[in-house]
């Protein structure tokens, strides 16, 4: 799959004014907040019982950890520790509570999440709510899931793709089946443990350890999924919903890998479109023949991989993630792209590799800066049931090329771990269709690429009590972009409602 991951939040923006904010709020650090009683009944009690010890971390916010059974049909058995970090609301007059956050993924930090709010949150939301956000069961600092070491990332990230032989195709079923095998032998038991239902009730504990009778939440990309999950499981709690980038949890594996894979397609056609007005454009104007240059390329390095690093060469699955990349989002990516497939073009890829190490928090000494590929699969092939095999998979590349030439092939063969995943899967995929007290805001963007508009425009009609926002803009998501966007959400989060006066949709 591909990591859906809200574009990285804008680091720059959480400046010294942001953090001053925050800055004399900490006085409860180093302290315990009990959690309510009376506990929640059934075995559970002790996870809803404890307490989270909140420490001063990171120069101006506090962090804690809580337990919680590793299988919840078993409370009793092995516990893993989820990491929380919580940004105090900045102005406690107009406090309102807490807002947990999720920033997608599956594998995505929402402890860094947190951290950096002040570059997607807005001011005001920033005011009102103490910003939460975890790292999910299995992912960076909580209780990590452990697969691959550096070496085996780059060989996995470099092989994982359409293969163009029958040694290539012998080599994405050997990386393919290794994954999940280096799984199971080095996280035996979180391997059949971290999907997202479980990560959803995880959610609960920590709401309740917070001392909130009802859930807010702000999930963006794959945390839409979570939140829709927790919406099933614990209606009665949820509060102030907004979900940005919205996945369906009714499609399989394989529906997810085709949408995002027409998704990328689609922005692609918009970068191409776009690519001709500006000097450095390395594109043909005509549509056709743009894909076909990109096509006929990527056909190229796919049998003969070009240079970018010593013992580095960019291949197609690298070459496909580095396009894929940069289409997060318009205003930086769509002029990196240009200039990387222009590099590309001319036989050098180390600009498409670098797009690709930063994409997958690949560090200068081969390490990575944490467990998000890992995780991404890990997660991904536990929440949905389908597991189609090397057969089939090539059936779906060829079938997915007729509508995304350039994705089709690439993400079909990118979902072949799932085939070969050594843990049954924890939810089946099927429509969302509780009726909350409050209204979900759905926001949906037009020519998103990692979740298709059409994602939202189901989940809308799933869902009885929604607001449906339409964003007409390219990249992925559009809370923090859009002051139109902002308007709509910022109303449902800090007056439990969707302004009369917001709009349906936003340009």
């Amino acid at each position: 799959p591909i990591r859906i991951v809200r574009r990285p939040w804008r680091r720059s923006a959480f400046g010294a004014a942001a953090a001053a904010a925050v800055v004399g709020l900490m006085t409860a650090c180093g302290s315990t907040a009990s959690a309510p009683t009376p506990a929640e009944p059934g075995d559970l009690s002790r996870f809803y019982n404890q307490s989270i010890t909140w420490t001063a971390c990171k120069s101006e916010f506090q962090c804690g950890t809580f337990d919680v059974p590793l299988d919840y049909s078993n409370p009793s058995g092995e516990t893993i520790t989820i990491e929380v970090l919580k940004a105090p609301a900045t102005d406690q007059a107009k406090r309102l509570g807490s807002l947990v956050i999720n920033p997608g993924g599956p594998g995505a930090s929402g402890v860094e999440f947190a951290q950096y709010a002040g570059g997607t949150i807005s001011p005001s939301v920033l005011a009102a709510y103490d910003v939460v956000g975890f790292d999910p069961r299995g992912v960076v600092a909580s209780t990590p899931i452990v697969c691959m070491d550096g070496e085996q990332t780059d060989q996995f990230l470099a092989s994982l793709g359409a293969p163009a032989d029958a040694a290539q195709r012998e080599q994405v079923e050997r990386v393919a089946r290794g994954l999940g095998e280096s799984c199971d032998t080095n996280s035996p038991s979180l391997t059949p443990a971290i999907g997202t239902i479980a990560a959803a009730r995880d959610m609960d504990v920590l709401r309740h350890l917070l001392g909130e009778s009802k859930l807010n939440f702000l999930g963006l990309s794959y945390g839409t999924l979570l939140g829709l999950m927790y919406l099933e499981e614990f209606n009665a709690h949820a509060g102030r919903f907004v979900l940005d980038g919205v996945i369906n949890p009714a499609l399989s594996n394989a529906d997810v890998a085709r949408g995002q894979a027409e998704g990328f397609q689609l922005a692609l056609s918009r970068f191409i479109a776009d690519c001709p007005n500006h000097a450095d454009c390395p594109l043909p104007a005509d549509q056709g023949a743009a894909v076909e240059k990109i096509n006929s390329w990527m056909a190229q390095i796919a049998v003969a991989p070009i240079k970018a690093e010593p013992d580095r060469p960019l291949t197609r699955p690298l070459a496909t993630n580095g396009i894929v990349g940069s289409l997060y989002n318009e205003g930086d990516g769509w002029p990196q792209l240009r200039s990387a497939l222009s590099a590309g073009f001319k036989g050098n890829g180390t600009p498409l590799l670098e797009i690709v190490d930063s994409f997958t928090g690949r560090q200068a000494d081969g390490t990575y800066r944490n467990n998000a590929i890992d995780a991404l699969y890990a997660v991904s092939c536990l929440d949905r049931p389908d597991r189609a095999d090397a057969d089939t998979t090539a059936q779906y590349a060829q079938e997915w090329a007729r509508t995304a030439p350039t994705f089709g092939p690439e993400l079909a063969w990118g979902n072949l771990p799932c085939g070969t995943w050594p843990a049954a899967a924890t939810f089946e995929p099927h429509p969302i269709t509780v009726t909350t007290e409050t209204p979900v805001l759905l926001v949906g963007t037009r020519y998103d690429p990692a979740t298709p508009y059409i994602w939202a425009e189901q989940v809308s009609k799933q869902l009885p009590n929604n607001h449906f926002l339409s964003y007409e803009d390219d990249g992925h998501t559009g809370y923090g972009d859009s002051p139109c966007v902002n308007k709509a959400v910022d109303s449902l989060l800090l007056t439990g409602a969707v302004s009369s006066s917001a709009t349906s949709s936003c340009s």
